[in-house]
Formats: C-alpha cells, structure tokens, sequence
C-alpha cells in the first residue's frame, strides 16, 4: 500500500478522533462552569464532524470502521456533552429529575446513531429516504438543545435558564431523535454549478458572522432549522393526504 493510500485510508478517522476529542473536553470545561467555552468546543466537534465525511467521500476511504467510529464520537460530542451542560447549567437544581432527564436524552442519542449506523430507516411518512433523515440528526439536536444558552448569552431572558424549561426541552427533543418525523438531508443536495460562487459567497458570510456576532448566527442557525423540521411534516402529511 502506498503512502497516499495509507494517509487517505486514516485521514478521515484522525479528523473523527479530534471531533471526539472536542466534544469530550467541552465535558470538562463545563464541569469548571465555563459554558462559551464548552460550547465552543461542541461548535469545534460539529466541524470536525462535517470534515470527516467530506474527506471520506473525496478520497474514497470509507469503511465500517470509519462509521462507527464516527458515531461513536457522535454520541460523546452531541449526546453527552450538550446534554450535561445543560444540567450543570439549569436542571440539576431538579436534583435526580434533572439527571434523570439528562439521561434520557443520551439514550435517545444513542438509539439514534444505533438506528442511524444500522441503516435502519423505520418511518410511516411518504418521504424520500435521501432527501430526509429519520428523525432529528444528533448535531442538530445538540444545537437545538443549546439554543436556550445561545439566546440567554445574546439577551439575558432570565426565563431561559428555567430548570423545568430546559427539563422539558430536553426530553422533547430527545424524543425528535428516535421520532419517525422526516427532517431535511444536506447530504444529497446537488447545487447547480453555476450558483457554486454564490454558495461559496453565503458560506464566507456565515463565518464572518460567527465571528463577529456567535450567538444571533447560532440563533438565526439553529431557529431557521426548527422551522424546517415543522416544514418537513406538514410537508410529509400533505403528501399523505
């Protein structure tokens, strides 16, 4: 095997490992109560996240190993960590009702990568299996589940670090996970070459906005995607009907 081989074969587990690594430590800083910081870092996961398939597809390095893996560190990084900021940051005041709902989320994220790696699409919804996902992706519900944080740190709603509010959040949303509700795939999307410098335009913006204003882009993100999960299954029973 050459060396090419050899780097394109491990290049994608390797940026797999880092998103891990990511999320696991984003555990610790919440442990210390730096929530940006944790939050960040999940940030920093989704991105290794998004890299390791990208580069897996380019070089054509795919494998079972590549896959579990990912959904391994999937579980860590989108599952356990935002699912424990959140109970360090609101519900453990709850006491074993907070945990307990904490817990159930990380279930739920572990069933769904299960299901996901599996490549088990269980669903009554007339929908197409490669333009929709099954449920809502555990990135996505990492963020849906941070989005309380996102808009307390942009507008100080005291009502958002409710622990009952982020109690029910949580077991909503881990429900979304392992629901049959179709939800929108970016995987299949095939862009039309000549708005390719457009697409390139809109994501430069997006990254200049992360930075100069995190948390209304993390809001605008994350709140326009909850809204096409509401698209998604009015769509779906349209269909039906």
């Amino acid at each position: 095997m050459s060396d090419q081989n050899i780097i394109s074969k491990y290049v994608p587990n390797f940026i797999t490992l880092l998103s891990l690594s990511s999320g696991f430590t984003s555990i610790s800083f919440s442990l210390n109560g730096d929530w940006k910081i944790a939050i960040y870092l999940i940030l920093l996961a989704t991105i290794f996240d998004f890299f390791d398939g990208w580069f897996a597809r380019k070089l054509k390095s795919g494998s079972n190993f590549g896959a579990e893996l990912d959904s391994l560190s999937d579980f860590v990084s989108f599952g356990v960590a935002p699912s424990f900021l959140i109970y360090l940051w609101s519900t453990n005041t709850l006491g074993s009702l907070g945990w307990g709902a904490t817990l159930f989320f990380v279930i739920c994220s572990a069933l769904r990568l299960a299901r996901f790696t599996a490549d088990i699409y269980i669903t009554n919804k007339p929908i197409d299996k490669n333009e929709y996902f099954t449920g809502v992706p555990s990135p996505a519900a990492a963020g849906l589940i941070l989005l309380p944080l996102f808009i307390f740190f942009e507008f100080q709603i005291d009502f958002l670090k409710n622990e009952y509010f982020n109690l029910i959040t949580t077991i909503v949303i881990g429900f979304m996970m392992i629901s049959k509700i179709p939800t929108i795939s970016l995987k299949k999307l095939k862009i039309n070459p000549k708005f390719k410098t457009w697409i390139f335009l809109i994501f430069v913006l997006v990254c200049v906005a992360l930075i100069a204003k995190i948390w209304i882009t993390l809001i605008i993100v994350f709140g326009g995607y909850l809204l096409s999960v509401f698209y998604t299954i009015l769509k779906s029973r349209n269909i039906k009907n």
